[in-house]
């Protein structure tokens, strides 16, 4: 680690590369870059010869006279810059910088965050809203720059004081999202994997993979860089690296570092075991199997359903006639979600199919055992509650309590940015009191990122129970008008390509009839099997 300082003839220099336990008290800088602005770690190394104008009409080397002047008023010889103090050609002190820089905006004395597009009006205006617009918000590196150090001070662009972390902790938390008591640095264990990673969704790095670098320090992880790896690639990196990370390991009370010393998988296997889960999927691929191409759109393209996938605890029921076709859209809709949470391991889709013919899918309990074994399969950390709770029903000898698994999925829930639930068929819960109750309570949760979608027919009990959490407008009925686009769709596409009825596929006038007269007889109803429909007779 380089530090730099004014010499006594007035002039920048820097130290030598330190080791640790021989670096002085220093202070720290953190900005925003400008192209083309920067003093860099050649730039300072030539300011003694022709360069040194140069450098000295650059607007960086203005933030550098700042630093190096308000860490002489706090009494502090040395202070650090990144654009110069670190050799970028060189790609080994690049990675080692890049994954101590967290630990070293740690150990500052002080840190100062020059604000180079926010003026000294800012104390007589809306300072709320002067430093909401200011680009230092919006990089991905000056996350730790503020959750790192234990002194952060705030300045304009003419130097002038504007506050500091502390005084300025709510108007940083409305800015950011972050919470107050996060705002210290040094408990950010203490929040979930999703919630700190939520802290960076309106945050950009000028190169990709540096999305996923920048948060090396809050994670408390290493990696070594891959540049032109692609932010995807470095982002799977840094998850497995979390996952395996002994972070949670040391944190943990002693007499559960054994059950912490055991693989995720293992972990996982465990307690997917215990829970005893009945397996959704079969339903799921049943369904799918029967679902027409390109049917379903109608509700996947509206406002409704993008309104739903996006709004803070948003709630959606379909509700229609048996024979609807309301397992098939179900299908259609978890398939959708599945895509749309595929590529980030923050979002999950779970789903859960009631099912008259199996009575291990007729149980709300059931349905909160496989909903919590899908949470736990997508979570990159499974939380040190659940090892608690496995141990305290005799390592799983016991069964789980109901008011138990609602607390764990509750919290499960948590280390996602966004929860999709599908519930289809309500109806056919043989315990539909205690289903709806235990609705009531997720409901009540108001999860800001849970997304409840149920299907069901309209009975009074459920309509009654739904209409406590569910809006009236975030209801939708599956007339007739509807589905039978769907059915237009498939018998279409069956006098088409079906084969045993090529001698329809000569006269149009009579393509026609059958066709009117298969839409007349269906009257919205697809069918327990789907859209089935005799076209051979």
């Amino acid at each position: 680690m380089r530090l730099l300082y004014t010499s006594s003839d007035g002039r920048l220099s820097s130290t030598e590369d330190l080791i640790s336990g021989k670096i002085p008290p220093y202070a720290i800088l953190s900005h925003t870059w400008q192209e083309g602005q920067e003093v860099t770690f050649d730039d300072l190394k030539n300011l003694d010869n022709v360069e040194d104008i140069n450098a000295q009409n650059k607007e960086g080397y203005q933030k550098l006279r700042f630093c190096a002047q308000q860490a002489k008023r706090n009494g502090l010889d040395y202070f650090w810059v990144d654009t110069c103090c670190i050799d970028k050609s060189n790609s080994s002190e690049l990675q080692e910088a890049i994954n101590t820089m967290f630990r070293w905006y740690q150990n500052a004395e002080r840190c100062y965050v020059y604000l180079s597009d926010v003026n000294n009006n800012i104390k007589d205006g809306d300072g709320e809203s002067a430093l909401k617009q200011s680009r230092w918000f919006t990089r991905g590196w000056t996350l730790q720059e503020l959750l790192a150090p234990k002194s952060v001070e705030f300045f304009s662009k003419e130097g002038a004081r504007l506050g500091d972390k502390e005084s300025l902790k709510h108007t940083i938390h409305k800015i950011t999202g972050i919470p107050i008591d996060a705002l210290p640095g040094w408990r950010l264990s203490e929040f979930s994997v999703a919630e700190r990673f939520s802290w960076t969704e309106n945050r950009r790095t000028t190169r990709e993979e540096d999305g996923a670098y920048c948060l090396l320090g809050i994670f408390g992880c290493h990696l070594p860089l891959i540049y032109g790896e692609g932010k995807e690639k470095a982002l799977k990196r840094l998850m497995k690296e979390i996952r395996e990370s002994s972070e949670d390991i040391a944190s943990a009370p002693v007499n559960s570092t054994e059950t912490y010393s055991q693989s995720q998988e293992e972990r996982l296997s465990k307690f997917c075991k215990w829970l005893s889960a009945p397996d959704p999927s079969t339903n799921y691929y049943k369904a799918h199997k029967q679902r027409q191409a390109e049917t379903g759109l109608w509700l996947l393209e509206s406002a409704k359903f993008t309104e739903w996938k996006g709004s803070p605890a948003s709630r959606l029921w379909l509700y229609g006639i048996p024979g609807c076709g309301k397992t098939i859209l179900s299908s259609t809709i978890i398939e959708t979600l599945l895509q749309h949470c595929h590529e980030n391991t923050d979002m999950v889709t779970a789903y859960f199919y009631f099912d008259f013919n199996n009575t291990q899918k007729q149980d709300p309990e059931l349905m909160l055992r496989s909903l919590l074994c899908q949470l736990l399969q997508r979570s990159v950390l499974i939380p040190r509650s659940l090892d608690v709770l496995f141990s305290s029903c005799e390592n799983g000898q016991r069964e789980l309590s109901l008011h138990a698994l609602l607390e764990v999925t509750q919290q499960v829930m948590q280390e996602f940015t966004q929860v999709y639930i599908v519930l289809d068929a309500l109806d056919e819960c043989t315990q539909r009191s205690e289903l709806l109750d235990v609705l009531e309570i997720v409901a009540g949760w108001q999860l800001h990122n849970l997304h409840l979608l149920m299907t069901s027919r309209k009975e009074r009990d459920i309509e009654s129970s739904l209409e406590s959490y569910v809006d009236k407008e975030d209801t939708v009925c599956l007339q007739s008008d509807v589905v039978d686009k769907d059915i237009q769709r498939y018998v279409q596409q069956r006098l088409s390509d079906d084969k045993s009825l090529v001698k329809w596929q000569r006269d149009a006038a009579i393509r026609q009839e059958i066709e009117a007269a298969l839409m007349c007889g269906a009257r919205g109803i697809i069918g327990s099997d789907g859209l089935h429909v005799n076209l051979t007779h």
